[in-house]
């Protein structure tokens, strides 16, 4: 597991080495790509399922990052727009992106709200907890990676 960690902090490494020949958008959905590939392993690794817990619990993963996915393209959206605004930032603009900030974050809470029940059905509570742990941590790398990339407001 530890090999997958890494692979995964690497791969968030890659969102701050875009040059500026490159296709943006292409980049990101390679990192993207890349680190959904490492989460899924690091989950598989850490998530020690049963066959028969694996059976229900794989495809409603999928349906849930497909969900936080739509979530995260949000995100996108918002650092992409921020790095394109940045030089000529206003408060009203700041003020719009506070906004969307805020509504995303409130969009992975009700995501995570919505299939923390639906997972509670098929899985003990140890494993729920485990997942939502991994998730959060996971998540926490990747905030961690692009906080050190994304500039502080003008």
């Amino acid at each position: 597991m530890n090999k997958a960690v890494w692979v995964f902090c690497w791969a968030m490494t890659l969102v701050g080495t875009v040059s500026p020949a490159q296709d943006i958008n292409d980049e990101i959905e390679l990192t993207r790509s890349i680190i959904q590939t490492q989460r899924q392993a690091i989950v598989t690794a850490a998530m020690e399922l049963s066959s028969d817990e694996s059976s229900s619990f794989w495809p409603l993963y999928h349906e849930y990052r497909e969900a936080m996915g739509k979530v995260d393209d949000r995100s996108v959206t918002l650092i992409t727009d921020y790095s394109e605004s940045f030089d000529t930032m206003t408060d009203e603009l700041a003020q719009d992106m506070i906004q969307e900030f805020m509504s995303i974050r409130q969009a992975e809470l009700d995501v995570t709200r919505k299939y923390l029940k639906r997972f509670q059905k098929i899985l003990p509570p140890n494993k729920v907890a485990r997942f939502f742990q991994l998730e959060s941590k996971l998540d926490a790398v990747i905030d961690f990676e692009l906080a050190s990339e994304i500039p502080l407001v003008p």
